[in-house]
C-alpha cells in the first residue's frame, strides 16, 4: 500500500539531502581554484569560505603562505561541516537537513553582506529545491512509522 509512494518520497528526499555533498564539492573546488590565482568560481558554494580566501589572499601579500594555509584548512572544515550534513540527512536525521539548510541560509547572509548578488540568488535557488526534499523526508518518516506499526501488528 505504502511501496509506491514511500519509493517517490525516498528518491525526493534523496535528492534534496545530496544538495549538501554538491555544496561542499563545489566550495572546495571554487576554494582551489582561488588558492590557484584564479578568480573563476562556482555558484554552488560558500560565501564565507570566499570572504576566508580573499582575506587570505589579501593578508598573504605581507605574511607569506601561512593566511592561505590558514584558509585552506578553514575551508576544509567548513565543507567537512556540510559533508556531514548530507551523511547525517541521508540517514533521515531531519534534525541534520534543518540545521544544514539553516547554515546554508546564513552563509547566504555572508553573501548579501558582501553584496554578493549571484551568490545570494544561488542560495536561495538550493534552498527552493531543498526544501521539497525535506517535506518529503517529513512525510517518508511517516509512513516508514506506519510501515513498521503494520508489520509489528498481530494478524487475527
Amino acid at each position: 500500500m505504502y511501496e509506491m509512494e514511500h519509493t517517490d518520497l525516498a528518491s525526493r528526499y534523496k535528492s534534496g539531502a545530496n544538495w549538501f555533498y554538491w555544496i561542499a564539492g563545489l566550495t572546495i573546488v571554487t576554494s582551489i581554484i582561488s588558492f590557484g590565482g584564479g578568480n573563476w568560481r562556482f555558484l554552488i558554494s560558500l560565501g564565507t569560505t570566499q570572504v576566508i580566501d580573499g582575506l587570505a589572499d589579501a593578508f598573504s601579500v605581507e605574511l607569506g603562505a601561512a593566511p592561505k594555509v590558514i584558509a585552506l584548512v578553514l575551508d576544509l572544515i567548513l565543507t567537512a561541516v556540510f559533508v556531514v550534513f548530507g551523511v547525517l540527512a541521508n540517514k533521515k536525521f531531519l534534525w541534520a537537513y534543518i540545521l544544514g539548510m539553516a547554515v546554508f541560509v546564513f552563509d547566504g547572509v555572508v553573501s548579501l553582506l558582501v553584496q554578493d548578488w549571484i551568490g545570494v540568488i544561488a542560495h536561495v535557488v538550493v534552498v527552493i529545491f531543498m526544501v521539497p526534499g525535506f517535506m518529503a523526508g517529513r512525510k517518508l518518516v511517516e509512513i516508514e512509522q506506519a510501515m513498521a506499526q503494520s508489520q509489528a501488528a498481530p494478524s487475527i
